[in-house]
């Protein structure tokens, strides 16, 4: 079996970018759970391409994620989708160690991971401009990939667009207000 060592590029300067809505999606989470561009309809989502067995950035940013939850107090309105750039490797089990290396419940279905169908993953991610690096050395490969933050609201539109994990913490607090006017 082949090891994946996952890096991510860390833009620690990074900004919030003119936000453009995301292209429609068919998903399915690592549960089998459909997860389309209507599953966003509803709750404000926060959309992150990341990877079960990544060692540095990836987890990073679910430990941030946790922390704004915590910090808005475990939101039924927020929910958090994150995007696999390796579905084929991002198992159920994979999805779930990662989940409670991170101390998310289980049962919250807030908390989702869309890990197939591979190709409709792949569409997405070069249709959003996420590019992805695999580096082959001894061991396995490493995988770097663009970082992304996307804050969709609950009428589908995209609201904030980050492209670091270091958000300004402002702007995500406004895009997260439930009375805040959709981009575009």
């Amino acid at each position: 079996m082949k090891a994946f060592v996952a890096l991510t590029t860390v833009a620690v300067l990074g900004t919030a970018l003119e936000p453009a809505d995301l292209p429609p999606f068919a998903f399915e989470n690592y549960d089998g759970r459909p997860i389309t561009s209507a599953t966003l309809e509803g709750k404000t989502t926060i959309v992150v391409p990341t990877y079960a067995k990544c060692v540095f950035a990836c987890p990073m940013v679910t430990f941030l994620l946790t922390e704004l939850d915590r910090k808005i107090g475990s939101s039924d309105t927020v929910r958090y989708l994150h995007i696999s750039i390796q579905p084929g490797e991002d198992t159920a089990e994979e999805i779930l160690s990662h989940f409670d290396d991170h101390e998310i419940d289980r049962a919250d279905r807030r908390w989702l991971f869309a890990n197939g169908p591979a190709d409709q993953i792949e569409q997405f991610l070069d249709d959003t401009g996420i590019e992805i690096t695999r580096t082959p050395v001894e061991g396995g490969d490493v995988i770097e990939h663009t970082i992304r933050v996307w804050v969709v609201g609950p009428d589908g539109r995209t609201r904030a667009e980050f492209d670091t994990y270091f958000w300004n913490d402002e702007e995500m607090h406004d895009a997260l207000q439930p009375t805040r006017t959709p981009a575009g």
